[in-house]
């Protein structure tokens, strides 16, 4: 099921994209409004799925890691399609700032994911807390970038 998300959501933008070639505006808005929903959807099951891995002990370790990655998969769909309609040339300063801010982010959670793998016990708390507050970041600079 969760799989199945990042490729649903693939799905209706596409079925809309074709939907709105030869249609009115008022079937637009609807066909925009669906894939605003299914895109808040999918925001809302990545939270929801992160929040279940950040109780995870060293023990654990291996599911978090496997967890983390799979969100951060899914993540990268969005972001792709966010960097697929950002045009620097027509950029505001704003938008460009807060695109660098989002191409950042992700670099610092990508090494921060990356770091906890060498994690000892000892060093396993701090090293999730790292990827928390990284992925936290993420996720602000996300959203501010598709604000934008």
């Amino acid at each position: 099921m969760k799989k199945l998300i990042p490729s649903l959501l693939l799905v209706l933008l596409g079925g809309a994209a074709l939907a709105c070639t030869g249609c009115s505006k008022e079937k637009r808005a609807e066909a925009t409004a669906a894939v605003k929903e299914a895109a808040h959807d999918t925001q809302e099951a990545i939270v929801d799925a992160w929040g279940e891995v950040k109780s995870f002990t060293f023990e654990k370790r291996d599911d978090f890691n496997a967890k983390a990655k799979s969100l951060s998969a899914r993540f990268d769909v969005q972001v792709s399609e966010l960097r697929a309609n950002y045009s620097e040339a027509q950029a505001t300063a704003s938008r460009r700032a807060a695109m660098a801010e989002l191409k950042n982010s992700e670099a610092d959670y990508k090494a921060k994911l990356n770091a906890l793998g060498t994690a000892t016990a000892d060093t396993w708390a701090a090293a999730k807390d790292n990827v928390v507050l990284a992925w936290d970041r993420l996720q602000a600079s996300y959203r501010k970038a598709r604000a934008s």
